[in-house]
C-alpha cells in the first residue's frame, strides 16, 4: 500500500515538474492568500494590544466617582463623602480625591490658563503618573498643607524650555509655590480614553493646600485603584452603596471604570479582525479557483496519457488520487510559503523597528489547514473528470 502511494506521489511530482512555471504561479496565489490571513490576524493583535495598553496606561484597575451635574438638584461629592468612601470601600489599594481649579498665568508675556489640581500623594500611583524630574508630593507636605507643586512636562517646557526645573517657583493664588517635580501621564493619548484633568498645562499641589485656598466643600472626582481586575465590579458596587446611603439623590453621581472601555475594545477589535480575515480569505478562495482552472487544463492536456495508463491497467482510483495529490501539493507548497511570508514579515518589522509584533500561531495552523482543504476541494472535480474518462475516447484524443 505504501509503495502504491509513493508511486502515485512520484507521478504527481513529475506531472507538476513538467509545467514548472505554471505550478509556481498557482502556488503563488495560495501563498498570497495564506500570508494575508496570518498577516491580518497579526496586525489585529498588535492593534488590540496597543489600544488596551493606552487604556490601562490611564491607571491600572482604575475606578472613578464624580457628581454628574445632571438633574434638577445636582449634587457634588463632598470631603465627607471622600472620607467615607475611603473608610468603607474594601478591595482597593488606593483612594485619591481630586480638586480641580484653573489659574491664569502670564507665560512669556501671554496669559495662559493652567489647571491646578489638589491631590494626595496616592494620586501618582492611582493615576499612573510618571515623574520625569524631581519627585511627587509627600505625606508630610499633605499633612502640613505645604506650598509646593509638581508641574506637567508641558508646563515646564512653557516656563523654562526644559524639564530641568532647578530651584524654581510658581505663583498660584498670589502665593509662591516651590516646584519639586515634573510629571507626565504614562501614555500620551490618555486623554483620548478619558478626559484627563492632568493633561496639558497642569500644576498639582497638596489636596489640603487646595482645600484651604479654594474654600469649596466638594471634590471633583475620587479615584480608586482596585487591588486586581477581578475586584473592579465589587468595588463599583461598594462605592454605589456608600453613596446611596449618604445621598437621597444618588442617581446624580456617576461611578465608572475602565473595564467597560476594555470590553468594548475587545469586542470591536475581534469584530474588525474577523471581518479582515474573511476579506483575506477571499484571496485563498481565488487561489483555490486558480488550482481548479490549472487542474482542468492539466487534465485536458494529459488526456492521452490518462488513456494509456488506463489501457495498461491503472485503476480509475489511481487516476483520481494522482490528480488530487497534485492539487494538494500545489496547495501545501503555497501554504508553506504563505506561512513563512506571513509569519516572517512581522518578525522582520519587529527586529527593524525594535517593537514586539506577535504572530498568532493559531492563525498559522488555521491558514495552513484551510489552504490544504482548498487544494483538495478545488482539485476534486478535475480529478473526478480525469478518473471518469472513457478509455477509447482518451486514446483517440490528439
Amino acid at each position: 500500500m505504501t509503495g502504491w502511494f509513493e508511486l502515485i506521489v512520484r507521478f504527481a511530482i513529475d506531472g507538476l515538474a513538467a509545467q514548472r512555471g505554471r505550478s509556481l504561479l498557482t502556488m503563488l496565489g495560495i501563498a498570497i492568500g495564506t500570508a494575508s490571513v496570518v498577516g491580518v490576524v497579526s496586525v489585529g493583535l498588535v492593534g488590540r494590544a496597543y489600544v488596551i495598553r493606552q487604556i490601562e496606561g490611564v491607571g491600572s484597575n482604575l475606578i472613578y466617582a464624580y457628581g454628574s451635574g445632571e438633574g434638577v438638584n445636582p449634587e457634588e461629592l463632598t470631603f465627607d463623602d471622600a472620607a467615607a468612601l475611603e473608610a468603607a470601600v474594601r478591595g482597593v489599594s488606593g483612594v485619591a480625591p481630586v480638586l480641580v481649579d484653573t489659574q491664569t498665568l502670564s507665560i512669556r508675556g501671554r496669559p495662559r490658563s493652567v489647571n491646578v489640581l489638589g491631590a494626595t500623594p496616592v494620586y501618582a500611583r492611582v493615576r499612573n503618573i510618571v515623574i520625569d524630574a524631581g519627585r511627587f508630593l509627600t505625606p508630610r507636605e499633605e499633612a502640613e498643607a505645604a506650598k509646593v507643586c509638581v508641574i506637567s512636562r508641558e508646563l515646564a517646557e512653557e516656563l523654562f524650555g526644559r524639564d530641568d526645573i532647578g530651584d524654581a517657583w510658581l505663583r498660584l493664588y498670589d502665593i509662591r509655590f516651590r516646584i519639586v517635580g515634573v510629571f507626565r501621564e504614562a501614555v500620551e493619548s490618555a486623554a483620548a480614553v478619558q478626559k484627563s484633568e492632568a493633561a496639558g498645562l497642569t500644576a498639582i499641589i497638596p489636596f489640603s493646600t487646595q482645600r484651604n485656598l479654594s474654600g469649596v466643600r466638594w471634590v471633583d472626582v475620587v479615584y480608586f485603584q482596585a487591588t486586581d481586575p477581578e475586584r473592579v465590579p465589587s468595588v463599583v458596587r461598594s462605592i454605589r452603596r456608600v453613596l446611596e446611603s449618604r445621598h437621597h439623590n444618588h442617581a446624580g453621581f456617576k461611578v465608572e471604570s475602565l473595564e467597560r472601555y476594555l470590553t468594548v475594545v475587545r469586542r470591536v477589535s475581534d469584530a474588525i479582525t474577523f471581518g479582515l480575515v474573511v476579506i483575506a480569505a477571499i484571496s485563498l478562495l481565488v487561489g483555490g479557483i486558480g488550482i481548479m482552472n490549472i487542474m482542468f487544463v492539466t487534465v485536458s492536456e494529459r488526456t492521452r496519457e490518462i488513456g494509456i495508463r488506463l489501457a495498461l491497467g491503472a485503476r480509475r482510483r489511481d487516476i483520481l488520487v494522482q490528480f488530487l495529490v497534485e492539487a494538494a501539493i500545489l496547495a501545501v507548497g503555497g501554504g508553506i510559503a504563505g506561512v513563512l511570508l506571513g509569519a516572517g514579515l512581522p518578525v522582520y518589522i519587529g527586529l527593524l523597528y525594535g517593537v514586539g509584533v506577535p504572530v498568532s500561531w493559531l492563525s498559522v495552523v488555521v491558514a495552513s489547514c484551510v489552504s490544504m482543504l482548498v487544494g483538495l476541494f478545488f482539485g476534486l472535480q478535475p480529478a473526478r473528470r480525469a478518473a471518469a474518462m472513457n478509455l477509447v475516447d482518451a486514446l483517440r484524443f490528439e
